[in-house]
């Protein structure tokens, strides 16, 4: 049943009067002012002006001035391409209302995309229009119009009643509602402010209540979760303080939530996440979101204060591959090694140039730049059966801003080459011939094996389980070794599939082997033109993999073909299914050996 309207009308304030109550209240309360670095006086509230969040008025000359040089340019040609996208679709118009019974979760997903479509568009308009040329800047009207309609629409939100599962989808657009609002507050009269600071308010009132139990976004919440959750609200009290008063006890709840949780415990101590990699990159999305405005809003560092909050690790030992400007759609394990095919390195690079920056880490700044796509809009294969809401990400805006080019993009040296990370949630293991694009790349989870080289995956062994909703356990003694020259994952299992032993051995430079015990055929598929020869797949680079002991017994060019398919039941509508040629290889008295080489060229 659809719920009633609950839309008021705009407060009419005058925009001096609103400037004048809201230094009152800063007054009162003892706020601070910004300083003129974007910091704050002291460790008080800023409440002097926007934008704030992620810029400032005094930063905007230089970012603008960076549109035309080295790699800011790329980035901003990326940004504007997709831009131009946005501001040719049309807004919402309607609210999709939460619907029960939702058996195999249609209307959730409906729900969670139409917010996540919504707030990459309102988002990326916004960026690109505070960084154009205040004189000829094409993207104001549409940024304007997307950020009123959405404030609209989303605010039917503040009679849904709260809960986790809408929580991780309305927290989000009112996330971009709050970025939006910052970013063009200069150019919106108090009318249009007022109605997205009425959504803000009227949404944020019912999720700071939502947040009141003390599980929700701590101990016993879903760790992600609870990250994408506190954080948004924790933007929006930031991009409302010194104006509604609501806005401190807001903010005063969500530095709470990840003081006392979140930054000591969402991610493992190895530095990932215990559900999916992936996961590690999104938390990090979300942490540094609100980290990198809390700091600039109120001067409070809670980057300082947690030296641990920003594990770059995972992404050293998973990023695998290069991703091409010109790829519209993505594939799993195309670039990030057991990777969605929305989690490949255009969704993690954010953070990497984030990383780079804060860390002053070279290396970040170099894997983030194999992303030839840095700036644009991320879309995806994403798209639900019925309504076709399409999930779209956009952290054009963030790369811009965040990117540091006094930061060299090289390989430093006496990284690490092998990496293990062994919660027995997580069981992962990587090994890297180098951090050069194009050598050889290996990861184990949980007794699944992956191997990049030549530039795509030409061995991913997931296996298949009964149970989706049952994740696999963990392998035995998961052991890694590496003495430079020579390096070695070993493991027992994973026995319910009939695997005894497997040991997966780098020898430097560029020659893998795979050895595994068991009495079953395997069976992989690949990426790219290989031509087969007997036990032998050869790439045009001069990659290869060869069946040493053992024999492949068959090729189905067709074999794969990659979807999207919800635990529940739910077939996404996928615009561009991937199809993949499998190999299946039969062992040899128990035992099935294979090799990869990396063609020098």
């Amino acid at each position: 049943m659809d719920l009633p309207r609950v839309d008021t009308p705009p407060r009419r304030a005058e925009t001096c009067l609103h400037f004048v109550s809201a230094l009152i209240l800063a007054l009162v309360s003892g706020h601070g002012v910004v300083a003129a670095d974007g910091g704050a006086a002291g460790r008080g509230q800023a409440v002097a002006g926007h934008p704030r969040l992620y810029l400032t008025a005094d930063d905007l000359p230089r970012l603008r001035a960076l549109r035309t040089q080295g790699s800011h340019a790329r980035i901003w040609a990326n940004l504007t391409q997709s831009a131009d996208w946005c501001a040719r679709q049309a807004p919402r118009t309607e609210w999709i209302p939460t619907k029960v019974p939702d058996p195999i979760y249609e209307n959730l997903y409906d729900r969670f995309y139409a917010a996540m479509h919504d707030m990459a568009i309102v988002e990326h308009l916004a960026f690109a229009s505070v960084l154009s040329d205040p004189s000829s800047d094409p993207y104001f009207e549409p940024a304007r119009r997307w950020a009123l309609a959405a404030a609209g629409v989303w605010k039917h939100e503040a009679t849904n009643q709260p809960d986790a599962s809408k929580a991780y989808a309305v927290l989000r657009i009112l996330k971009a509602l709050a970025v939006a609002y910052d970013l063009l507050y200069d150019r919106l009269d108090e009318t249009e402010r007022s109605r997205i600071r009425d959504t803000l308010v009227a949404v944020g009132s019912a999720y700071f209540a939502f947040f009141a139990d003390p599980v929700t976004a701590g101990p016993g919440y879903n760790k992600h979760h609870g990250s994408v959750d506190a954080a948004p609200l924790g933007v929006v009290a930031l991009a409302l303080l010194g104006e509604v008063p609501e806005a401190q006890p807001w903010l005063d709840r969500m530095i709470a939530k990840h003081v006392d949780y979140l930054l000591p415990h969402a991610l493992t101590p190895s530095g990932t996440n215990d559900q999916s990699s992936n996961f590690w990159a999104s938390t990090l999305h979300y942490r540094i979101f609100f980290l990198d405005a809390l700091r600039r809003v109120t001067g409070r560092d809670l980057f300082r204060e947690h030296p641990d909050a920003l594990p770059g690790r995972i992404a050293l030992a998973a990023v695998a591959g290069t991703q091409p400007a010109t790829l519209t759609y993505n594939e799993a394990d195309r670039s990030v090694l057991f990777g969605p095919s929305y989690g490949q390195l255009d969704y993690w690079a954010t953070d990497l140039l984030f990383l780079a920056r804060e860390q002053r880490r070279p290396i970040y700044q170099h894997l983030a730049f194999w992303d030839e796509s840095l700036g644009r809009l991320q879309r995806t294969r994403f798209l639900t059966p019925s309504k076709k809401e399409e999930l779209l990400f956009s952290f054009g805006g963030y790369c811009y801003v965040w990117y540091d080019p006094s930061v060299p993009a090289a390989i430093e040296p006496d990284l690490p080459r092998s990496f293990v990370f062994p919660e027995p949630d997580v069981n992962e293991a990587y090994l890297r011939d180098s951090y050069h694009a194009g050598d050889v790349v290996v990861g184990m989870k949980k007794g699944e094996v992956v191997v990049h080289a030549g530039g795509r995956p030409v061995l991913v062994d997931r296996f298949q389980f009964h149970d989706r909703t049952k994740p696999p356990g963990p392998v035995q003694e998961l052991l890694v070794a590496d003495d430079g020259r020579r390096a070695r994952i070993r493991c027992v299992g994973p026995a319910a599939l009939g695997v005894k032993e497997q040991r997966v051995e780098l020898s430097r430079p560029g020659q893998l082997t795979i050895r595994r015990e068991v009495s079953q055929p395997l069976t992989w598929w690949y990426a790219g033109a290989a031509e087969r020869v007997a036990n032998e797949l050869a790439w045009p680079d001069g990659t290869k993999l060869a069946v040493t002991r053992g024999r492949i017994a068959a090729i189905d060019p067709r074999g794969y073909t990659e979807t999207t398919v919800h635990e529940k039941g739910l077939s996404f509508a996928d615009p561009h299914p991937f199809v993949y040629p499998v190999v299946t290889a039969r062992p040899e008295a128990g035992v099935l050996e294979i090799t990869v080489t990396v063609g020098r060229q």
